[in-house]
């Protein structure tokens, strides 16, 4: 029997064990993330990393020996080391050979984070990024931010602005490798499936070609002189970035997709977990990136924009108390597509679901979070449609603070 068809008998198991972990479906609604990844490990991953969000990530526990988790979620040991090698690529836990060994909790560091955006701004369909929204965008939240933060606490927030504006600086200089410098996350290199993973998205290049088949499982073991083991860890932790799916069958194999932003918006959650940022702090750079976001989208929007702005109007009129998270998310979407920037919207995505976490709210389509999500809303839509960038961002604003407070 092939490794992926155990990992697909062990889903049910792997479900129940699933079911202890408290479902956070307001965070996949406000990411919105597509169809969940249905490979075991990559499940596991998810499970981890969601249920140490959750523990205010202890970094330097040990969550549990191999043994452990291969009785926890009910697979076997190459499922598990499958799932590890993912955490491990992401800088978010590392295990430990030995007697006392088990699966050590990291914080993940700016350079991975950096990389794993570069890699799904470079992942999408889109070759010719605006940039300068971008980058005049964060300029002017980094000062906000700065204005804010003084006689306050330190944050970490103003620190990672600051690294994505260097970031989106070379990306205008250099180009799409220039954006984030390659090798920031050298010292998860070590390992064999590590490197066959790197070769992988050098091979898969830095735009999505329809249907680009990189070949077979034994196709891509030969051209990278790499054993099936570290070669399935690499393609998991592709599968788990949702850049690349492998099928079986004759003629299939391991195939770009467009990512879907679940991933990489989960690590910056961990990342902001890890480094202790508290849900108000987040919530404000959202509302700081948020409310210059539709500011611009009032000055930007063309006769398309509108027509799609005029759309989600409508259908929100239209709808009740419970707005469905779909509807929610072309809301959403038909306001900040406008600028084209997908970096700008996975800040977005991130710090608007980081509250999530300690929500004791999880129902995105709860008649509370509708009401006021509908109400306010249809006035953010209202302004930009009117071409009104100061009544968009107090809208916004407005929007902001009341579903903080109900989340």
């Amino acid at each position: 029997m092939s490794i992926a068809q155990l990992a697909s008998d062990q889903r049910s198991a792997l479900l129940v064990s699933r079911s202890a972990v408290i479902a956070n479906p307001l965070f996949d609604a406000i990411v919105g993330a597509g169809a969940a990844n249905n490979k075991a490990a990559c499940q596991i991953a998810a499970q981890i990393e969601e249920d140490l969000i959750c523990k205010g990530w202890p970094t330097g526990m040990l969550y549990g020996s191999e043994a452990q988790l291969v009785a926890r979620f009910q697979v076997c040991k190459v499922v598990v080391r499958e799932g590890v090698r993912i955490l491990e690529s992401r800088g978010t836990a590392r295990m430990r050979r030995g007697p006392n060994g088990g699966l050590i909790v990291l914080a993940p560091t700016v350079p991975v984070l950096l990389e794993a955006i570069h890699r799904y701004v470079t992942s999408l369909r889109r070759t010719a990024l605006q940039g300068h929204i971008c980058r005049s965008l964060l300029r002017l939240v980094r000062t906000r931010m700065r204005e804010q933060q003084r006689g306050r606490s330190t944050s970490v927030l103003p620190e990672l602005v600051d690294e994505l504006l260097a970031a989106t600086d070379r990306f205008a200089e250099s180009g799409p490798q220039g954006y984030v410098k390659r090798g920031a996350a050298a010292e998860m290199a070590r390992s064999r499936a590590e490197q066959v993973f790197r070769l992988l998205m050098r091979d898969l290049g830095d735009e999505i070609v329809e249907d680009q088949r990189l070949g077979s499982e034994l196709d891509l073991c030969d051209r990278y002189g790499a054993d099936r083991s570290a070669l399935r860890q690499a393609v998991r932790v592709l599968e788990f970035e949702g850049i690349a799916v492998s099928t079986a069958g004759r003629g299939k194999g391991l195939m770009r997709q467009i990512p879907d932003p679940a991933a990489v918006c989960r690590l910056i959650n961990c990342y902001f977990a890890s480094a202790k940022v508290s849900p108000s702090d987040a919530m404000d750079l959202y509302q700081l990136l948020s409310s210059e976001a539709v500011s611009i989208a009032a000055r930007n929007a063309t006769g398309t924009d509108r027509m799609r702005l005029e759309a989600a109007q409508r259908d929100l009129m239209r709808s009740g108390p419970r707005v469905a998270f779909g509807l929610m998310q072309e809301a959403e979407d038909s306001q900040f597509d406008i600028l084209d920037e997908p970096l700008i919207d996975i800040l977005l995505r991130c710090t608007k679901s980081y509250s999530t976490w300690s929500s004791s709210l999880r129902d995105p389509e709860s008649e509370k979070v509708g009401e006021i999500y509908r109400a306010e809303t249809l006035k953010v839509i209202a302004a930009i449609l009117r071409q009104d960038p100061e009544e968009a961002a107090s809208a916004q604003c407005l929007k902001v603070e009341r579903l903080h407070k109900l989340i």
